[in-house]
């Protein structure tokens, strides 16, 4: 059985009202994210854990529920939490229908059927997947969950979904009709066919952004950056998308849905990260079938190792409470650890790293003392141990614009397993602007990237990454700074040749340099 996917765009039309992407199966089934009920399903303190007690209202029965992972039918009418969700306004809306002409001919018929069509839709479960709550649960490193607790019951809903039709008498309460189990079962049955997914994978994203229907129907091209869990039930995208787009299908390059988008956007230590999460869309279904009751054949996706080749010169570094990247480098036969200075600080501290084999110890060698301006770097030294096979070499050659580059590292919400699981990000993008003080690329960098590499095509490392752009109190992830190798490497191959640490000295910033990386405004010649 083929499986038509369209894409939608779900409203909940109660105040305030609320959009968000949707995906839509054989016009039978609307499957989204549950952040779309943040604004209604919000539950009073304080927080009872008994959701049986007559007293807690609705909303706390359905986070308990979820985060309990036992599935929510709104289909029993006689429930608080059906009565509550039932009282929502559904609609769904796509384009059933063909494009109008691009140009209307004088005899053409003006009354022109819209290309868009909304129905009413109507909610028929809430379930929240248990593989993908512990893995986000993880990488979002927050609290557990306690009777006293509500303020993230929307981490709760960001790992819940809902699933709706628009054929309300396809599904009565109780156990599920043969026909829409064996709907269910054809789904599973398209999954079997779906590879493992991979760092670097190119993926497609349909969604409609800030939830308008303007942008309906847009298309996103990525590549997938980083799998979590031991079985990928989680991915992350390297392409950004803003609020409106959690619900959109995610497809692989022969486009069969394998995700669906849970997050753009959290905060985290109240840092703002944009960044693109999604759901294996193998996983979510599996848990609904099994809430469900139905039977049906273990889905088992594997996490496969990466293609990147580069991914052994990655080291997480440890120090003083603080969490970066290093990159193992060799140059003139002499093996260190290039990093950036504000990740380490101290000269002659010892700092803890991990690398692709296990955990080891390393000293500073040296760091730039003023290490909120150019150039950001620190030097570490490198076990004996450390093969030279995992050592990448410098670029040689200057950056180009357009030029392909791969920013890696250990974002602070990726790494959550870090004693455990090697498990880097790598974020492809593209050189935007050159200078010799800095490298600007649109390569995603996030917190805890600092001091990792940015390669060329060829794995030479031709970057440090240091920071993001920020402008008026705002952060822009997908434009970020970088210091040029090209214009440090004679000074790092002087000091590989003699061993004198006094050399790197030279690694400080001239005036010019220090100008160009803090954004100062170039002399301007006025000839008005």
């Amino acid at each position: 059985m083929l499986l038509k996917i369209r894409h939608a765009l779900l409203e909940v039309a109660n105040h305030p009202n609320a959009k968000q992407s949707a995906v839509i199966i054989n016009n039978e089934l609307i499957i989204t994210s549950g952040c779309i009920l943040q604004p209604y399903v919000r539950p009073m303190l304080p927080f009872i854990s008994d959701h049986s007690n007559e007293n807690v209202c609705p909303s706390t029965k359905i986070i308990h529920k979820l985060q309990q992972c036992l599935l929510v039918n709104a289909q029993d009418v006689d429930t608080d939490e059906a009565q509550h969700l039932n009282s929502l306004n559904y609609q769904v809306t796509f384009d059933r229908r063909k494009l109008p002409p691009a140009v209307t001919h004088p005899n053409h018929n003006s009354n022109v059927p819209h290309i868009l069509t909304r129905y009413t839709a109507k909610l028929l479960y809430i379930f929240s997947s248990k593989e993908i709550s512990r893995n986000l649960h993880k990488m979002l490193n927050s609290m557990n969950y306690n009777e006293s607790q509500t303020k993230d019951h929307n981490e709760v809903l960001l790992t819940s979904f809902l699933v709706l039709t628009m054929r309300p008498t396809s599904v009565t309460a109780g156990t599920p009709p043969e026909k829409f189990e064996r709907f269910l079962e054809h789904i599973a049955h398209y999954l079997r066919y779906i590879h493992p997914i991979r760092p670097l994978d190119d993926v497609l994203t349909m969604c409609t952004p800030f939830g308008l229907e303007n942008f309906y129907k847009t298309i996103s091209i990525g590549k997938v950056s980083n799998v979590i869990g031991k079985n990928g039930s989680l991915f992350v995208l390297s392409n950004n998308l803003p609020l409106g787009c959690e619900g959109s299908a995610v497809f692989n390059n022969k486009l069969r849905l394998i995700g669906l988008i849970i997050s753009t956007a959290f905060q985290r230590n109240n840092e703002n990260l944009q960044m693109t999460i999604a759901a294996n869309f193998a996983f979510l279904l599996r848990d609904f079938m099994n809430q469900l009751g139905i039977k049906i054949t273990t889905i088992t996706i594997p996490r496969e190792p990466s293609n990147f080749a580069w991914e052994r010169s990655l080291v997480v570094i440890e120090a003083n409470g603080n969490q970066g990247t290093g990159t193992l480098v060799k140059v003139q036969n002499k093996k260190f650890i290039i990093t950036c200075s504000h990740v380490v600080f101290q000269v002659n501290s010892t700092v803890y790293c991990r690398g692709v084999d296990g955990e080891f110890e390393s000293d500073v060698l040296w760091s730039n003392p003023n290490y909120d301006t150019a150039f950001d770097v620190a030097l570490l030294s490198t076990p004996s141990h450390i093969p030279s096979r995992y050592c990448v070499r410098l670029a040689q050659t200057k950056p180009c614009l357009g030029q392909t580059v791969y920013n890696a590292g250990f974002p602070y919400f990726v790494n959550f397993n870090l004693k455990y699981d090697f498990n880097p990000s790598i974020f492809q993008g593209r050189i935007i602007k050159y200078t010799p003080a800095a490298i600007m690329s649109d390569g995603c960098v996030q917190a805890g990237q600092s001091g990792g590499p940015m390669f060329d095509e060829h794995g030479n490392i031709m970057g440090v990454c240091v920071s993001n752009i920020k402008m008026d109190n705002i952060v822009y992830p997908n434009i970020n700074n970088a210091i040029p190798i090209i214009t440090i490497r004679s000074i790092l191959e002087d000091y590989a040749k003699t061993n004198d640490l006094h050399i790197l000295n030279n690694l400080v910033a001239n005036p010019d340099i220090q100008r160009i990386w803090s954004l100062q405004p170039p002399p301007v010649i006025c000839k008005l």
